[in-house]
């Protein structure tokens, strides 16, 4: 009985693990800033005043020559042994192996779309002052810019959670000013959802693996 309490207490506490949220926190200005939150811990992956470590230079190191090894025969089992993807081949044919890779990439797509549909934007702010060398290449760079952008982020917007987003894109008509780019990104997910989206694509292979 108390080895049962003790399992359903382990379980519990991993489950409460799994619902902690995983945070990112990126700000671009001119240098980037990348933080990842866990709880109360921060880790600061990527930040302008971070010190990098200086790399030492190490002597080369004289080679010493090398005694060669009389080369071992592979047991005549190895060689006979084929590969999984081998076997499947000659089991079912080209045509079959190429639908399990078909319903393999289309399962893991899916996933990957799961796992993203979790991902909740509580701040997604970008900001573009677009300068160029005169006003009718600002205004076609502009143009183009718009183009590419606004596309992307209607798309991040469907397939995310999004609480709090601003983009804006402005064209500045000065040549003396260069561009500038701000971000301010904050992003979060919780482990469970791409655990149960991990499992259940797991599952849905090894359906189709046995279908097959």
């Amino acid at each position: 009985m108390i080895a049962l309490w003790i399992i359903l207490g382990i379980l519990l506490f991993l489950f409460l693990i799994l619902l902690i949220k995983i945070e990112v926190l990126m700000q671009y200005s001119q240098e980037i800033t990348l933080v990842l939150k866990i709880l109360f811990f921060k880790i600061v992956l990527l930040s302008p005043d971070k010190p990098k470590e200086e790399k030492k230079e190490k002597k080369p190191e004289k080679e010493k020559p090398k005694e060669e090894k009389p080369k071992e025969k592979e047991p005549e089992e190895k060689k006979k042994k084929q590969s999984y993807l081998s076997k499947l081949k000659e089991k079912k044919g080209l045509s079959g192996l190429v639908s399990l890779f078909v319903s393999v990439a289309k399962i893991a797509v899916g996933a990957i779309k799961g796992i993203f549909s979790h991902i909740v934007l509580k701040k997604f702010e970008v900001g573009i002052a677009l300068s160029g060398e005169d006003a009718a290449s600002t205004a076609v760079t502009y143009g183009k810019l718009c183009s590419v952008i606004y596309p992307a982020i209607n798309v991040i917007t469907s397939v995310m959670v999004c609480k709090d987003y601003h983009v804006t894109i402005e064209p500045v008509f000065d040549i003396d000013k260069d561009t500038e780019v701000f971000a301010d990104i904050h992003a979060y997910l919780r482990p469970i959802f791409a655990l149960h989206e991990a499992l259940k694509a797991g599952v849905k292979i090894l359906i189709a693996r046995i279908k097959l």
